[in-house]
């Protein structure tokens, strides 16, 4: 792909003036347009290092509006964004809609350091592949994300006279300002991989735009004059997704949860002190060991989420684990992707991040209300499960709780919540009016529950009548959860 562009073509000073008196009024209007469309924009920068990728960005910035933009660079990851899964870096910067994110150096690079550097700090990241990436641009642009990806090639010796009036501009503190992994004297290894990573990743959601960089004012002019018609084009052009038919599938696990299952209040007692016990041990050794846990709760209202998570907290010290409650998006999470506010909330290594309420949302009351589309809840089960793989294979120990009552249980509940002064605040006019749904839910419950558990992410239904047995199920399933991360089961 890379051998087939024309490097030795120039574009004279003067052309290149005129062009860009042009050129830089577009950007910046079209950098307005899409602030007024509300769509998102990402531009990464790939290359060779050497290619000037600075100085064209530069220049792009002085054309814009620069409130509605950020750059980003992986050359400069601290240790504790090392210690996070692979695209936890990207999630947590995505543009909120109508605004622009650049990075000069993307999640390629950061695979690429990877292979380069495999004894390095990334090397928790080398079972990241072209597929993930794939999956990730792709679930970015069908959410309405402009996604455009240029790559920088210069030749061999092009590349060494950049670096060496870099070096002379700046000394041995150019090492420092661009630490990034050296491709000198390995040009030909470096081109075969470069060859490998931009054919398995030029894709129809996210292709690549190849520019040949020898000439400075001829690479501009390409990457601008590409910004601008692909963003008028993107504007002009909004995606038709065509809603697709899927089988009807009727699934049915709740109907086979045996809520008679109980446990007496002495039981319960001398079972709830011995687990928090244990639980407080293993906390310690998963903090030791580096290990991060996410675990979430879903489940019908009243059906014992909070005492729940009471129970379980109350064995934990509270330096090492955060509490998420997750309800409707609110102003700013409406600005991003769906998955973006629970990217931004993994827990640290060797912390418990707890969610009361998920993004299971998305198949749950997003379906049921209306508030996502068909097509965009229907394809949420994959993006979903590989949020979790990803998870998974960076570490992290996931545990998934769904509480199971009958609706009846749900009735008496609500009642006595209505009834005590202590706990009327729990219950709402949209809680009663959730009831009328009950079934439509329970469907909905039922293929979530099928569709998404997963060996390394598997759900685990609470039988929830009894508030006593239910609590101790989930302290036990973690206490399993962590002593098999740890390799003690």
């Amino acid at each position: 792909m890379l051998e087939r562009l024309d490097l030795k073509n120039k574009l004279p000073k003067t052309e290149y003036n005129e062009i860009m008196d042009d050129l830089g009024l577009r950007l910046g209007l079209v950098q307005r347009k899409a602030r007024e469309a509300k769509r998102p924009v990402i531009l990464v920068f790939e290359g060779w290092r050497g290619a000037r990728r600075s100085l064209i960005i530069n220049k792009m910035m002085q054309q814009m509006d620069a409130r509605g933009f950020n750059v980003y660079s992986v050359v400069h990851l601290t240790d504790e964004e090392r210690q996070m899964p692979f695209f936890h870096y990207f999630w947590k910067h995505l543009p909120a809609k109508g605004n622009m994110a650049v990075f000069h150096r993307s999640w390629y690079y950061q695979k690429n350091e990877c292979e380069v550097a495999p004894k390095g700090d990334c090397c928790k990241w080398n079972d990241t592949t072209f597929e993930h990436i794939n999956t990730f641009e792709k679930e970015l642009t069908v959410d309405n994300y402009i996604l455009l990806k240029f790559f920088l090639h210069v030749s061999e010796k092009r590349q060494k006279e950049n670096l060496a009036k870099n070096y002379k501009t700046l000394g041995k503190a150019w090492r420092e300002v661009s630490p990034a992994y050296d491709e000198t004297g390995h040009y030909e290894k470096f081109l075969e991989r470069y060859e490998r990573m931009l054919e398995a990743t030029d894709t129809v959601n996210a292709p690549w735009h190849l520019i040949g960089a020898n000439d400075s004012r001829r690479a501009q002019v390409e990457i601008f004059t590409t910004i601008v018609e692909a963003i008028e084009y993107a504007l002009e052009n909004e995606a038709k997704v065509q809603e697709q038919e899927r089988p009807a599938t009727a699934y049915d696990v709740l109907s086979k949860v045996d809520l008679d299952k109980t446990i007496s209040k002495e039981e319960y007692k001398e079972k709830l002190d011995k687990y928090q016990e244990r639980l407080t041990a293993l906390q310690i050794e998963m903090f030791r060991a580096k290990i991060p846990a996410v675990i979430g709760f879903e489940g019908w209202d009243a059906a014992g989420k909070g005492g729940a998570i009471r129970r379980l907290t109350a064995a934990l010290d509270p330096l090492g684990y955060s509490v998420n409650p997750v309800a409707a998006p609110n102003a700013v999470e409406n600005q991003y992707h769906y998955l973006w506010r629970f990217w931004t909330h993994l827990p640290n290594s060797g912390t418990v991040a707890i969610f009361d309420r998920t993004w299971y949302g998305r198949v749950m009351v997003e379906r049921l209300e209306g508030f996502a589309k068909p097509h965009e809840w229907q394809r949420a089960y994959d993006e979903i499960k590989d949020m979790e793989a990803q998870w998974a294979e960076h570490g992290i120990a996931i545990a998934k709780f769904w509480l199971q009552i009958d609706k009846d249980e749900q009735y008496k509940r609500f009642k006595e919540r209505e009834e005590n002064p202590f706990k009327n605040w729990k219950i709402t006019d949209e809680d009663w009016r959730n009831r009328e749904k009950w079934d439509a839910y329970e469907e909905a419950v039922n293929e979530m529950l099928v569709r998404t558990d997963t060996s390394y992410a598997p759900w685990t239904i609470v039988e929830g009548n009894n508030k006593y047995y239910a609590r101790l199920k989930v302290l036990k399933t973690v206490i399993d959860l962590f002593e098999k991360k740890l390799g003690k089961d």
